[in-house]
């Protein structure tokens, strides 16, 4: 079995041998890499932003250059050339007996009007024509200020005006050109912003990929230390500010480590006391058994046989208890939950028996309330008598002589609800958020004479939650005295 497996992958203990073994079975210990000469972040951006501006100066002169290409080599006209036709044109077209489309220059579009403004002739027709009869009567405003914007020549003729409509703009010498694309100049803008946005998002990307190499070793070292894996060297860069953050986690995992493993060796510590003295334990537990046998044997009254009685059944409980620790310190098998179908009536009446005893001693009076009609849980029947003893010894310790310790079962559905409570001070704030926390002794409400250790509680959610069930911890709403409650399911196998 792997080791880590074994010792469990939560907790100080689990950690620190986790940490062991990958020490123990690497073979050599990866050095870290030296880092080369270090950069400020600020340089870091300010190389990609020179990037940019180097890509958007050459996208200037490669825009620029092909429009002097298509220039040099006659593909397209000037922007003054189709006005200086139609003033070339114009003298012709007034001269001339009618109008036509012989007359007209190759980048203009005209249409002839009467003197009352109706189409006799051109290509221009529906509201194209509406506008170059504004432009002849005076009404068009601001004629051509945008990029390829119309403009109009107004040729008078005998009884009639014909009106040239042209661009100044460079225009394409070929017609399949003129057709389909913008005007040179706009598709030079166009190409401009196109090549410029490629060259953005190709250098954002370039630093993102950049960025990620960069800190892949943070993110690295934070992975390992979330695994818990606190064996290894942390990598350095050549950002000088990252690199002061792994230096930064690099101190934080040593730190963290050298804590793992003081932890680790107190927590080794307390297991060895523990486990000594439950094996110590052993030897008394012993002779008050054999004393007890021996007592049994001699002749008593009836009062005195029920104090043997329940010495000796107490002393085997003991017994079993101490082994029980004994297993748990050593971490072997054999410790887990054997859960099989039981007796409910046979475990609630061992719980009674030792209840009345607690109380008795205890000077408080028991109050049993079983509304039970099952009569079989799946649950291991030892750890739910001694869950259930622990809640009623707190309870007894807690209450004041005279007063009352109540138990309850009750069902609820497919649960089994056990409660006890007393009449005692309650549980404070503090210990209703933390009182099954092991080791746990706040006890600022809760004063009693009698010392306790953190452990009864703890010992009873464990068990608890072995048998798949809830422990909640609240306050009596009328004594205010403490009210603990398990929820078990009530499941029978087969």
């Amino acid at each position: 079995m792997h080791r880590s497996k074994q010792y469990g992958e939560s907790g100080i203990n689990g950690m620190y041998k986790k940490m062991r073994y990958q020490r123990k079975n690497r073979k050599k210990q990866r050095e870290p890499r030296r880092a080369g000469h270090e950069i400020p972040l600020s340089l870091f951006y300010l190389k990609y932003f020179a990037y940019l501006f180097a890509g958007v100066l050459l996208i200037v002169l490669l825009t620029a250059a092909l429009f002097v290409v298509m220039w040099s080599n006659e593909g397209i006209y000037p922007a003054r050339y189709a006005e200086e036709q139609v003033k070339l044109a114009a003298p012709l077209i007034e001269q001339a007996d009618t109008v036509s489309k012989e007359l007209i220059p190759e980048l203009c579009r005209y249409v002839v009007f009467d003197e009352e403004g109706h189409i006799l002739d051109g290509d221009l027709q529906g509201r194209a024509a509406g506008k170059a009869w504004e432009a002849v009567e005076g009404n068009l405003s601001k004629p051509g200020r945008q990029i390829g914007g119309q403009y109009y020549k107004i040729i008078r003729r005998e009884g009639e005006y014909c009106v040239l409509r042209f661009r100044i703009v460079a225009q394409y010498k070929s017609a399949v050109l003129r057709k389909y694309l913008p005007p040179p100049e706009v598709l030079i803008l166009l190409v401009f912003f196109l090549l410029v946005s490629v060259l953005i998002i190709g250098t954002a990307l370039r630093f993102g990929r950049s960025m990620r190499r960069k800190m892949a070793p943070l993110i690295a070292a934070a992975d390992r230390i979330q695994k818990q894996d606190l064996e290894f060297a942390v990598e350095k860069g050549k950002i000088r500010e990252i690199n002061a953050i792994l230096q930064a986690m690099e101190d934080m995992r040593a730190a963290l480590r050298q804590s793992l493993e003081e932890q680790w060796k107190q927590e080794q510590w307390k297991q060895e006391q523990i486990s000594a003295l439950a094996h110590d334990l052993k030897t008394p537990l012993t002779l008050i058994r054999g004393n007890a046998d021996l007592l049994a044997d001699t002749p008593l009254t009836d009062e005195q046989q029920e104090y043997a009685d329940c010495v000796m059944e107490n002393a085997v409980q003991m017994q079993n208890y101490v082994q029980m620790l004994i297993g748990f310190t050593r971490s072997v098998p054999g410790t887990s939950v054997c859960r099989r179908n039981t007796d409910l009536t046979l475990c609630l009446r061992e719980v009674r028996k030792q209840a009345e005893r607690l109380c008795r001693i205890g000077q408080v009076e028991l109050s049993w309330d079983c509304q039970l009609r099952k009569r079989e849980v799946y649950a291991e029947p030892g750890l739910l008598v001694r869950a259930l003893l622990n809640l009623v010894d707190n309870a007894v310790e807690h209450t004041p002589r005279g007063g009352t310790v109540s138990f309850r079962a009750a069902e609820d559905g497919s649960c089994l609800i056990f409660t006890v409570s007393d009449t005692g001070p309650g549980f404070s704030g503090q210990a209703l958020k933390r009182g099954k926390e092991q080791f746990y002794m706040e006890d600022e409400s809760r004063t009693t004479a009698k010392a306790h250790y953190g452990m009864g509680l703890y010992i009873v959610d464990t068990i608890v939650r072995q048998h798949d069930g809830e422990l909640l911890l609240e306050n009596d709403p009328v004594t205010h005295g403490a009210c603990v409650t398990c929820k078990i399911p009530v499941t029978v196998h087969p």
